[in-house]
């Protein structure tokens, strides 16, 4: 049975989540992982003992690590906290004041999450508005992974996919990666806090930089997902909010989600991920997810199957079309597989969903480190395609 509210216990909190014991069981993590690696690099020789026989030596020793690296995370509870300060970023770094307090209304409202003052980074580079005007080019207002407990849409972590799909995107297209708020580091922020930065980098994309939706792309991957699909449910929300400053725009002209987190009530979950029949070929670690769900919907206030983050069980009508890419290999196919089933089964809905043969979660971003460069740039390409179509 899913689970309607995260365990408030799935937040690391031990002795190795605090100084020393975090250092030292970092020195303790570091040469335990030495030795698996050995094991592994010897293990993984025969074909048939790698977590797929399919597999290459490469993508499955990568995948081992990413699975250690994640665990390691997870044991020492490590968060990352964000600055809105530019720092190499120049003018490419752009912060934006929430907009006026109407735009926020229903699922965006709460007594304790307030909008705030949020950044971004546009890539190539700061588009001028009247080439924004003259080229007609696609915006993409892209939402990194993360499990909303790291990563900030910088350079660091999001310029390799930021460049790889505006060029699949074709010429004049350029990006905006939003630093939404995290639900862990230096300002903890559960739901609605990364929506309703989502809504405030809309409204600076159509109203500030004079964007039409039309051409707008949104764009998530993981946990970005979630974001990208609750903008997608509240702009379809306001269309009936008498005088709300975006009920008059157009729809945007698509919404890319790549191995999107879409059923919280069963991430939050670590038995059942566990249990899950890919858990085997994939490298999420079940209690990060469970830590990740907790972060964002704190028991007895959000609940795991809420509208807004766990909308495979609430499918809603949407004028946007929607491309749903999903790894055969990862735990979140079948929830994925399901989301996208019950999205087209909405009366003019427009979802294609695209799933890769045995690879894991996030190739969209994590391709070429994993050992799927080719499924990676696949990836990208039939985004496009449906994008251009």
């Amino acid at each position: 049975m899913a689970r309607s509210f995260a365990d408030d216990d799935a937040i690391p909190n031990d002795w190795r989540t605090r100084q020393p014991g975090s250092a030292i069981w970092i020195i303790v993590a570091i040469f335990r992982s030495f030795l698996e690696a050995f094991f592994y690099s010897i293990y993984y020789i025969p074909s048939s003992l790698r977590q797929s026989p399919t597999w290459t030596y490469r993508q499955a020793c990568m995948t081992r690590l990413f699975e250690r690296v994640f665990h390691i995370i997870t044991e020492i509870g490590f968060t990352q906290s964000l600055s809105l300060e530019p720092e190499k970023l120049g003018d490419r770094w752009v912060t934006i004041d929430p907009a006026p307090a109407s735009a926020y209304c229903g699922d965006f409202t709460s007594d304790t999450i307030k909008p705030e003052t949020v950044g971004g980074t546009w890539y190539p580079k700061l588009p001028l508005k009247q080439s924004l005007l003259e080229e007609q080019g696609l915006v993409v207002l892209a939402f990194h992974s993360g499990s909303l407990l790291w990563l900030t849409g910088r350079p660091e972590d999001s310029e390799p996919t930021a460049t790889l799909l505006n060029n699949s995107l074709g010429n004049n297209t350029c990006s905006f990666w939003l630093q939404y708020r995290l639900a862990g580091g230096n300002n903890p922020t559960p739901y609605p806090g990364a929506m309703q930065d989502a809504l405030t980098a809309y409204i600076y994309l159509t109203k500030e930089m004079g964007i039409s939706p039309s051409r707008i792309v949104l764009a998530g991957d993981s946990t970005g997902s979630t974001i990208a699909v609750a903008l997608l449910r509240y702009l379809a929300s306001i269309k009936e909010v008498q005088g709300h400053e975006l009920a008059v725009l157009p729809p945007p002209k698509a919404c890319l989600l790549f191995s999107p987190s879409v059923e919280y009530c069963f991430e939050g979950d670590p038995e059942a991920v566990s249990a899950n029949r890919n858990i085997k070929t994939d490298y999420v670690e079940p209690r990060m997810m469970a830590w990740g769900a907790r972060a964002i919907a704190p028991p007895g206030i959000v609940r795991l199957d809420d509208p807004y983050i766990s909308p495979a069980l609430h499918p809603f009508a949407t004028p946007v079309p929607i491309f749903v890419q999903a790894g055969g290999a990862e735990v979140l196919s079948d929830s994925i597989r399901g989301f996208a089933n019950a999205m087209r089964a909405v009366p003019g809905n427009s979802v294609e969903h695209f799933e890769v043969p045995d690879v894991p979660h996030d190739v969209y971003v994590a391709g070429t480190l994993l050992g799927w460069p080719k499924e990676q740039e696949e990836i990208h390409e039939a985004a496009a395609r449906f994008v251009l179509q």
